[in-house]
């Protein structure tokens, strides 16, 4: 029964007013239709620091912020709304076809058909045209709070929604879960969506692969809809990720879910760890291939992608290959800490590829490869300042391997003769969806990994990891991704099963996080996200294992 009692709703930036308790924020919104005139769509808000819909039900006094497409979190909203009205799409174009939304590309996001032929172009036109008419429509897009048994018996009414099935199975009991409806559809989201298409309006898609595109605005620029840049290393490596995600049975969280379950995952643990070593053993054996030409390895990649766990493995590979490999770090080549550039919130930007002496970088590793001894630097992170480090001289037999996030950057390398040079990209591109329809940013899986590292490694809090995360993210957009296709390779260093071992990890300390800060939105979400998945302990996590690097118990010394 709903109380008729007035509650107060502080809007940031706006007015203070008086609703009747269960009015929705958009009941709200109508009486001060200004607060949505911006210059990017409205997609949600923060209500006390929790993500929510417009549809949001106010219950009792609330501090509201507006949530747009410039917000990360409005990006997150807007990526999923428009999935959903794609899929509603296509079940109207292609009613006996279903698209699964599989992995990102670039500002975009990656799909097909489960089906043995690809997409035509012509299919994906008729999608396209349908998504367009469904925005100009503005049609409500409504949520429905329902528990998990009611969701199991609404998806066994619906053709081939076994993973949505499967998915609701295993979550906790009597769990609220949100489905959302545009006209008859229905399916489940498990972050909020927008209120109406109509704000849906900036979009592409394209034919792309054996499926297509859909393209989303820029991250740093949400005015534009990004274009299609071909990335075909890329596509390859998420398709190699799929093949061993279909030897392993695992497509979804459902599955591994059900894998779990049996308590039958030691082979499953032992078959992802081997699918690792196998890729790397391979790395290492294209770098040896031709004696004597390749003489440094770049390694790059962004935050909490393993980097340094898989460089300590390629450089066991390399000396199977009869090979020595010495180890240098970016890091040590940073500028004394003066002399760091500036970024434009005024701040240092220590991920500027200037933040980097690379006139002295590229001066020691040419005097290295003509068999010169040189004295390396040693970067003191108390000090700020650069101190000189070990003397090192190349024998025929040694290979330099230098870990770095500018390790890809032409500018880095830019007097090193490129034949001399291998060049590895490696992230954890997740290889897992939620289900058909909802999947699992590559992003927060590298944010999960990050929470739990610097927990145990760097004493700090979740507060203090998320507050810097959007920041990480920035540098990322800036001086990793644009370079991540010139590598001569790709290293996938996700894991199958590795959330539900980072998950017994990681609740606790989102836990922790007060719901008086911001980052409150970012924990629930994390939250929300580990809901889905049951927890595994780590006793069959090799010592060897990428995964170790961030919960601790590695053979190796970091």
């Amino acid at each position: 029964m709903i109380n008729n009692n007035e509650v107060t709703i502080r809007f940031e930036g706006g007015p203070e007013m008086k609703v009747r308790s269960g009015s929705r924020l958009l009941d709200a919104l109508e009486k001060v239709p200004q607060l949505l005139e911006r210059e990017h769509p409205v997609v949600a808000a923060h209500v006390d620091n929790k993500l929510v819909s417009l549809h949001y039900t106010v219950m009792r006094d609330v501090d509201v912020r507006l949530i747009d497409l410039s917000h990360p979190d409005g990006q997150r909203v807007y990526e999923r709304s428009v999935a959903f009205i794609m899929t509603y799409a296509a079940q109207k174009v292609l009613p006996k076809v279903r698209i699964n939304v599989l992995h990102s590309y670039r500002n975009g996001i990656y799909c097909e058909a489960a089906r043995e032929e690809q997409l035509t172009p012509e299919e994906v036109a008729r999608i396209k045209e349908e998504m367009l008419r469904i925005v100009e429509q503005d049609l409500p897009i409504i949520p429905e709070a329902i528990d998990e048994e009611t969701g199991i018996k609404l998806f066994q009414q619906m053709e081939d929604r076994t993973d949505a099935i499967r998915l609701l199975k295993y979550m906790p009991e009597h769990q609220r879960i949100f489905i959302y409806h545009i006209e008859d559809y229905i399916d489940y989201a498990y972050i909020p969506l927008a209120h109406r298409t109509g704000v849906l309006d900036r979009f592409d898609l394209v034919p792309y692969g054996d499926g297509m595109v859909i393209l989303l605005p820029e991250r740093l620029d949400v005015s534009k809809v990004a274009r299609l840049q071909e990335q075909p290393k890329l596509f390859a490596t998420f398709k190699e990720s799929a093949r061993w995600a279909r030897v392993l049975g695992v497509k979804d969280v459902g599955s591994l879910n059900q894998l779990i379950a049996s308590g039958h995952v030691s082979d499953f643990v032992k078959i992802s760890e081997a699918f690792h070593e196998k890729k790397i053993a391979y790395i290492a054996d294209e770098i040896t291939k031709e004696e004597g030409r390749v003489k440094v390895v770049l390694i790059a990649g962004p935050s909490s992608s393993g980097k340094t766990t898989f460089s300590k493995r390629l450089a066991i590979q390399l000396r199977v290959n009869e090979r020595s490999p010495i180890t240098v770090s970016l890091d040590d080549y940073f500028v004394d800490r003066e002399k760091t550039p500036i970024g434009e919130d005024g701040k240092p930007d220590f991920d500027s590829i200037d933040a980097i002496d690379v006139a002295l970088f590229n001066e020691n590793v040419r005097d290295l490869l003509n068999g010169k001894e040189v004295v390396l630097p040693k970067f003191n992170f108390k000090t700020g300042k650069r101190m000189p480090g070990r003397r090192i001289r190349m024998k025929p037999d040694d290979i330099l391997i230098v870990e770095g996030i500018h390790g890809l950057n032409p500018r880095l390398t830019e007097s090193i003769p490129v034949e001399r040079t291998y060049r590895i990209y490696v992230s954890a591109l997740t290889q897992i969806s939620i289900d058909g329809h909802n999947r699992i940013s590559t992003s927060d899986t590298r944010l999960i990994r990050r929470l739990v590292r610097d927990k145990f490694f760097r004493g700090h809090s979740a507060l203090t990891t998320l507050s810097m995360w959007p920041s990480v993210r920035r540098g990322e957009e800036k001086h990793i991704f644009p370079y991540q296709e010139n590598a001569d390779i790709m290293f996938n260093s996700a894991l199958l099963y590795e959330l539900a071992v980072l998950k017994l990890y990681v609740e606790p300390m989102l836990e922790e996080v007060s719901s008086d800060v911001p980052e409150y939105a970012d924990a629930v979400r994390l939250i929300w996200l580990l809901s889905h998945i049951l927890g595994m302990l780590p006793n069959e996590v090799p010592p060897t294992s990428i995964l170790r690097e961030f919960i601790g118990g590695s053979s190796f010394k970091y």
